[in-house]
């Protein structure tokens, strides 16, 4: 079958015996035999990444593609390991042969990253990057981020986030190699790289931080120096509002927008630290339950203390604040009526008990008879809020 054809015999050949200086005298090689050989590497490049495009549209068996892929991948590797030697053993400062084997070192780096961006899923994320493969992918790491720094740290606004995420992407390649890195933490320095490249071209100066914030929870970024500054950004944004009601209001819309923000599952910057959402999830119930608690000891003085009528009670001391809309705290009722989850006489009885204890960001005072209404014709934009309300739910509680 045409799959388990050696595509990289070529480059294999020329790697391990042609251009290696302990079985080749290599300076004997001129200036049109190296021209040769870089024609030929970049048409091998060209060549190996159609062949692999071509045989996950025709290779049915997905054991096979991720085979190939993997035995690619780690035979890349390994031919840029002894390329990377080659180089080494140059005992002559030829200019044509350096310039030949740094040629063919970026051509095999191009495959493998070209793998690597288009059949991640098929690679095993654990394994150990060899040195020399270490090294190249810290050089590119290095450009992209020289080329985003300075856009990064006039438009984000603050010093402090540009501090943390640079100092974070700086220490990967100023470290000793003597700590194993995988793959897994190579595609997480680089993913964060190309969601900042992304940022440096929007156009609105003034959604460059929020969407940093956006991509680090979306990565779990879940370093501890970010976590401190998110929380106490939270945390000057809530305080800014005097009345205990006002800065709950705003803690909550706060806790709201969080949730809805996208994550990106089985992703995190440090392996032995909590994630982004735990912990922040953890800031935010410790932050409403102290809010709560102070409300409560808030005493009015006794001259401006007058009996509270019974609907007056309901409206303004026992209402529930949801942030979901009256369309959708019906249709989840109706659900939960259908499922069997609530049992009661009446799905009317249900929406009369409960709306004289809800308000919602836009109504303070709910109609049971909207809420029935609403719920018979539901748009589809608010099943899709819902539903993604409840995965939040799901998730947490996996989480709990």
């Amino acid at each position: 079958m045409q799959e388990k054809k050696y595509t990289l015999e070529w480059l294999d050949l020329i790697i391990t015996f042609t251009l290696d200086p302990s079985k080749t005298n290599v300076d004997a090689l001129g200036q049109k035999e190296a021209e040769t050989i870089i024609a030929k590497a970049v048409s091998e490049i060209h060549k190996n990444k159609t062949f692999l495009k071509q045989q996950t549209f025709t290779v049915s068996s997905k054991r096979k593609i991720q085979h190939l892929i993997k035995q690619h991948h780690s035979t890349l590797v390994i031919l840029l390991d002894q390329a990377c030697e080659n180089a080494l053993k140059l005992t002559s400062s030829n200019p044509v042969m350096i310039s030949t084997i740094q040629t063919i070192i970026g051509c095999v780096d191009e495959l493998l990253t070209f793998i690597e961006n288009h059949f991640w899923e098929y690679i095993s994320l654990d394994e150990r990057v060899p040195a020399a493969y270490l090294t190249q992918i810290k050089k590119e790491v290095a450009h992209r981020i020289d080329s985003i720094r300075p856009g990064l740290i006039q438009r984000v606004g603050n010093k402090n986030l540009t501090d943390i995420l640079l100092g974070v992407l700086n220490n990967f390649n100023a470290e000793n190699q003597n700590r194993p890195i995988s793959l897994r933490e190579v595609f997480y320095k680089k993913e964060v790289i190309k969601g900042l490249e992304k940022i440096n071209d929007i156009k609105e100066e003034d959604k460059v931080h929020d969407a940093v914030i956006e991509l680090l929870v979306y990565l779990n970024f879940n370093s501890r120096s970010f976590m401190n500054y998110y929380t106490q950004k939270l945390a000057q944004k809530i305080n800014a509002y005097g009345p205990i009601r006002d800065k709950m209001r705003q803690l909550l819309l706060c806790y709201k927008e969080f949730n809805q923000m996208h994550r990106k599952p089985g992703v995190k910057l440090n392996p032995n630290y909590a994630d982004v959402k735990k912990v922040i999830g953890n800031w935010f119930a410790q932050e409403i339950m102290y809010l709560e608690k102070k409300h409560q000891w808030d005493v009015n003085p006794l001259q401006d203390y007058s009996p509270p009528s019974p609907a007056g009670t309901l409206s303004e001391r026992f209402k529930i604040l949801c942030f979901l809309s009256v369309d959708q705290i019906g249709l989840l009722f109706r659900a939960m009526d259908s499922l069997r989850i609530l049992k009661a006489r009446s799905l009317n009885l249900v929406y009369q008990s409960i709306t004289p204890y809800l308000s919602t960001p836009r109504k303070q005072d709910i109609s049971w008879e909207s809420m029935r209404n609403k719920s018979y014709s539901v748009e589809q934009r608010d099943k899709e809020i819902l539903i993604k309300t409840l995965e939040s739910v799901i998730e947490w509680i996996k989480e709990y």
